[in-house]
């Protein structure tokens, strides 16, 4: 192994480290907001986590047509032609880029992503099942400019082959997105107050996954489901893009370790929730 490579190993080991202490810091955080409720919605919501486990790509669906046509009438069919929307059957949680503290999280209805695979880059909205029919048109376009910004954003600084961000940029970037979105959805802050009240309103109806495991199981869902998905697909456009082609074995190792750090997560939240209330039925294993 040569010195660089020995670095590499230890920046992923020590990367690793801190994200495994981050889950833990938040499963005991979810755990007390999961202790709220009764011991019957508990087990469901265990139950539904450890089926996500078993099972990564059954954490997203496909929008039903209805579902579809009110998407595209508020964010345009034109805009949306090349980009999947899906269902997703949880919350994400992501380090906070407001409080930058160990056990900070911000709490997420939608993620935007885009993913080199087969030989072609892919890009997909997810959205949460229950804000999908919960929110009103204005929130539910407002989340999707947010998204569609962010991705346009990301897009944008992949070409100048500008990665691994740091928490003050993603920062910048997730603000500058917000106002885009807030400007082309005409959406009111009152809206956008009542939108962040709606996800507390929600939490306790879904699981609330590691917005790296969400990441991990679009992917499995993706190829999963790709004899549809691959008509999404495009061809590198730029020399930047090829350089940042990665093979699909590449990424599969990076969705294989997701998959393996929820089970940390996963297992830290069931802890959590038996220490203080044995009687939620809830075992560890």
């Amino acid at each position: 192994m040569t010195a660089a490579e020995k670095q590499t190993d230890e920046q992923r080991s020590t990367g690793d480290a801190r994200y495994v202490a981050w889950l833990r810091a938040n499963a005991k955080n979810l755990a007390e907001i999961f202790k709220r409720l009764d011991s019957y919605r508990i087990q469901y919501l265990i139950h539904r986590y450890e089926t996500y486990r078993e099972r990564p790509v059954s954490l997203y669906k496909s929008l039903s047509e209805e579902e579809e046509r009110a998407i595209e009438k508020l964010a345009g069919t034109e805009r949306l032609t090349k980009i999947i929307i899906v269902k997703l059957g949880a919350f994400i949680f992501a380090p906070s880029l407001i409080t930058p503290a160990e056990a900070s999280l911000d709490l997420g209805t939608a993620m935007f992503r885009r993913f080199f695979i087969h030989g072609a880059w892919v890009s997909v909205i997810a959205l949460n099942e229950t804000f999908l029919t919960a929110a009103t048109e204005p929130m539910l376009r407002y989340v999707l400019e947010h998204e569609l910004a962010q991705g346009e954003i990301y897009t944008e600084m992949a070409e100048y082959n500008l990665q691994n961000l740091s928490p003050d940029m993603r920062g910048v970037i997730h603000e500058e997105a917000r106002m885009k979105a807030i400007k082309r959805s005409g959406i009111s802050e009152d809206e956008v107050e009542q939108e962040r009240q709606l996800i507390i309103e929600l939490l306790g109806q879904h699981p609330v996954v590691p917005v790296h495991f969400a990441s991990a199981a679009l992917v499995t869902y993706l190829i999963a489901n790709w004899a549809h998905m691959q008509q999404f697909g495009a061809a590198s456009q730029t020399e930047m893009e090829r350089e940042l082609e990665v093979p699909t074995a590449s990424l599969l190792e990076r969705v294989s370790r997701g998959i393996e750090l929820y089970g940390v997560f996963l297992r830290a939240l069931k802890q959590e929730l038996t220490m203080t209330g044995a009687e939620f039925g809830v075992a560890v294993v």
